[in-house]
């Protein structure tokens, strides 16, 4: 029989992801929404471009501009990829050119769609051996009742990338942090719900 704490943090794995889920969902729709509004902009000053310049028996396609309306939006969006993979820290700053105001403007509604994609990266995906390492890497920090060095945890995980998908999935759903110290930065329990995880009993209601 599997023990409580393991099927609590098990639980509260799959909680976390129901909630990244949703969120991604309504991330894409939000998008999906802003691109319907922008789509139904170009296509209006389309037809009352047309409807000046036309003939009078001018029949709109809608084909043609539907086909370079979805190149332009993936262009835009490969566009926004590439400018935060160059400037990564999108923090605000207290001034900016014209032309940084228009690239703002220009690229809102892509940068809002690369977000949707990039909530669905915050969900925990972990094998169930690393679900396991990772409880018993919560009851040790249980157990000793303080922080643990993070120098340290190679001798409880020893595969590298293993134990950065733990710590990160452990730190998406808001179990653990890590804490910068004089000896070097420590692991800890964000709360003490999160404690209670690792503990023999646990009552937590999800």
């Amino acid at each position: 029989m599997e023990h409580p704490g393991l099927a609590a943090l098990r639980a509260h794995l799959r909680e976390h992801n129901r909630r990244v889920l949703a969120l991604t969902l309504i991330a894409a729709g939000f998008a999906a929404a802003l691109w319907a509004g922008l789509y139904f902009v170009v296509w209006w000053m389309f037809i009352l471009a047309e409807s000046i310049f036309a003939p009078v028996d001018f029949q709109p396609a809608a084909g043609p501009l539907i086909r370079g309306f979805i190149a332009t939006a993936a262009l835009l969006c490969a566009f926004a990829w590439v400018a935060r993979l160059l400037r990564p820290n999108e923090a605000p700053r207290d001034h900016k050119s014209y032309g940084e105001h228009t690239l703002d403007v220009v690229l809102a509604i892509p940068r809002a769609t690369l977000a949707a994609f990039g909530t669905g990266g915050a969900a925990a995906r972990l094998s169930d051996e690393e679900i396991h390492l990772a409880w018993n890497l919560l009851r040790k920090m249980k157990e000793r009742d303080s922080p643990v060095h993070v120098a340290e945890l190679p001798a409880d995980i020893p595969d590298g990338a293993m134990r950065e998908r733990i710590l990160l999935a452990l730190q998406l759903c808001g179990i653990v942090e890590i804490r910068p110290s004089a000896l070097g930065p420590l692991l800890g329990f964000q709360n003490e719900k999160a404690r209670l995880l690792a503990a023999d009993r646990v009552r937590i209601r999800y």
